[in-house]
């Protein structure tokens, strides 16, 4: 693998540097991770709610009660017990994905990323403190009849957001695709995380595809978007 210096250097700008991902950072990169995913829990959990089938259970349920008891009290207990059920429900689904998350790609990310050509992971150092993370690799699912790199694991510690970091890992990983000879980078992102896909999208990514992940029957699906960045389009 060649080398690659793009972001390695701190500048005034940006009190952190990107560094390629050391053995020694395995622990905070997971941690970070999971920290990331647990604390966007809140906004992609809301929007749950509006759909059809959830809507219909937590409106009809203690309507229903309320019809046939007359008490308020049962109407609104039965609504927040509903609620809780709801979290509960999609709080366990975000700890499984984490769990299998880190029993996958990110239990050897040495062996994930940095074993052969063409993928890499770096993290966002900051006062000797894993910031942020980000992750490249070959895309598992063909894209047309081009070779395709995706961007995976982007995560930036809360304190740190809004300071550009997000933006310069994913640069980073677009740079390091164009070394690489890859037609473009792939990425997939929460339909709620409204911030992500502004960033995405000023960076020339594109909306190419929408799908879901079944959470189970009460939550129905999770939908996501797929973006892609075509380099061809960008000469």
């Amino acid at each position: 693998m060649p080398p690659f210096t793009l972001t390695e250097t701190e500048t005034s700008m940006a009190p952190y540097h990107i560094r390629r991902y050391q053995d020694r950072d395995w622990e905070p990169v997971r941690e970070l991770f999971s920290q990331g995913l647990l604390g966007n829990m809140p906004s992609d959990f809301w929007p749950l709610l509006k759909k059809p089938r959830i809507y219909l259970v937590l409106l009809g349920v203690p309507f229903a009660l309320f019809l046939g008891s007359g008490s308020l009290v049962l109407c609104l207990l039965s609504l927040l017990g509903l609620l809780a059920g709801h979290w509960l429900t999609f709080r366990h689904c975000v700890i499984q994905y984490i769990d299998n998350s880190l029993h996958d790609d990110l239990l050897d990310i040495q062996k994930s990323y940095l074993s052969g050509r063409g993928s890499s992971f770096w993290v966002a150092e900051s006062e000797y403190q894993v910031v942020g993370i980000v992750g490249a690799r070959q895309a598992q699912r063909p894209i047309g009849q081009g070779n395709y790199q995706e961007l995976l694991r982007l995560s930036v510690k809360r304190t740190y957001r809004g300071k550009g970091m997000a933006r310069t890992l994913i640069q980073t990983v677009l740079q390091f695709a164009r070394d690489e000879g890859y037609d473009g980078v792939v990425l997939e992102t929460s339909i709620t995380n409204h911030p992500a896909r502004r960033l995405y999208e000023s960076l020339g990514f594109w909306k190419y595809h929408e799908s879901g992940y079944y959470l189970n029957w009460w939550l129905g699906f999770f939908s996501v978007w797929h973006y892609q960045c075509d380099f061809s389009s960008q000469k």
